[in-house]
């Protein structure tokens, strides 16, 4: 999923523009959702964004400070704080990861299984079996 939104998001990055927003509010408790406001040729819009990498001022992302917003004309509106070309490698890095996490996952798997399916077998040796050696066989006569 990651991959395909990085490149949306390089494409976007091809096509975007920018405004100059306000962060008008700020919600969540573990990750942050700033809350901005700003215009696109006299028109008031608003948006929200998981992160802030655009401030304008020492302020840097607190209520009522000025920030960058960067947006393209898709079949929809689409706003950020942050470039699309950012984020795109940004996601691109994190589909990486997260792919090389699950081969090495898997691989370790594999050799784990490996290493305790041979102990297995040879515990499991039957001693009572066959012997490589043949057997002399006793005939007894009838009566």
């Amino acid at each position: 999923m990651q991959f395909f939104f990085s490149r949306r998001y390089a494409d976007a990055a091809k096509r975007e523009a920018t405004a100059i927003g306000t962060v008008n509010a700020i919600s969540g408790s573990k990750g942050s959702t700033y809350h901005y406001v700003f215009k696109i040729d006299g028109v008031q819009l608003q948006g929200q964004s998981g992160s802030c990498h655009t401030p304008l001022t020492s302020q840097t992302c607190d209520v009522g400070a000025k920030v960058l917003v960067y947006y393209i004309r898709t079949p929809a509106l689409e706003t950020r704080l942050q470039e699309f070309g950012d984020a795109s490698r940004e996601m691109l890095f994190t589909c990486v990861c997260l792919n090389l996490g699950g081969l090495l996952l898997i691989v370790m798997h594999f050799i784990l299984n490996r290493k305790g399916g041979d102990s297995d077998e040879s515990e499991d040796t039957d001693k009572s079996g066959p012997s490589e050696e043949p057997e002399e066989l006793h005939i007894v006569p009838r009566e």
